[in-house]
């Protein structure tokens, strides 16, 4: 278990590399007949992903902006640094056209994950059975570090819990990534101590939790570090009570029961 922890660990470390310029994420979702704004930096190069989407295409009738699509991501560079006004953006996927107002703003460029209709929580399902269980949550840890959420997976990154258990701590829950049936979540821990605080994984490893990696194990006085979580989702920690609940065998078992003591009452 440790070679895997450390295995993980490492694997977000070094995908740490690629992501040095993503300083925040946006997630949208896109609706046919409905505008969606999001804002894009005035001097950095922008990036809109678009994980699910069949024969990805963009274009814009703006001179202001210059739109080159790769794979799944759309790459856009403002080519008027001053320009303030709203720029129109259309997406085509698979599932339809839908049109973003892109609003430049003189703030670092952030990643934007935009997600289509066609994403359910089966896609979820889907990109959980595509590979083994170990893979699933090494992948899992590596999309939270990079704040790419995997395909049908939701991103709550707006409401923040205090999850704090040790004194001389402040542990906050920063982020939610919930599929079908696994959920990372993304804690940030402070030492608000005047000691040194060394943190393992083993200490959060509560009832569900499959999997954690730590980011960074000694933190100073006044400094943090971020821990991710993967655990069951609350779908299937629902899904695991009913089958102990209604264990197959004990069913069978009662069956079993109930027809012996029937012949036992025809005799």
């Amino acid at each position: 278990m440790k070679k895997i922890l450390l295995s993980l660990l490492t694997i977000v470390i070094v995908a740490g590399v690629f992501a040095t310029s993503l300083l925040a994420l946006q997630t949208v979702t896109l609706s046919e007949g409905a505008t969606k704004f999001i804002d894009i930096s005035q001097k950095d190069l922008n990036v809109i992903k678009v994980p699910s989407a069949a024969g990805l295409k963009a274009y814009t009738t703006s001179r202001v902006i210059d739109v080159k699509v790769e794979g799944d991501s759309i790459y856009i560079n403002l080519l008027d640094k001053s320009a303030t006004a709203p720029q129109e953006l259309f997406v085509v996927a698979g599932t339809g056209t839908y049109l973003l107002m892109l609003t430049p703003k003189g703030v670092p460029a952030e990643m934007v994950v935009a997600r289509i209709p066609a994403e359910t929580i089966q896609d979820a399902e889907q990109w959980e059975k595509n590979q083994d269980h170990v893979s699933s949550l090494k992948e899992l840890i590596k999309a939270m570090y990079l704040e790419i959420p995997p395909m049908g997976f939701s991103v709550n990154n707006k409401e923040k819990r205090d999850a704090t258990t040790w004194l001389g701590t402040q542990r906050q829950v920063v982020a939610r990534y919930t599929g079908a049936s696994l959920e990372g979540e993304v804690h940030e821990l402070k030492n608000v101590s005047d000691k040194p605080l060394r943190v393992v994984e083993n200490e959060f490893y509560d009832r569900g939790v499959l999997s954690v990696s730590v980011e960074r194990h000694e933190i100073p006085p006044g400094e943090r570090t971020t821990i991710y979580i993967v655990s069951r989702s609350a779908t299937q920690r629902e899904t695991d009570k009913m089958l102990l609940k209604y264990n197959p065998l004990d069913i069978l078992g009662n069956k079993v029961k109930g027809g012996g003591t029937t012949t036992s009452n025809k005799q």
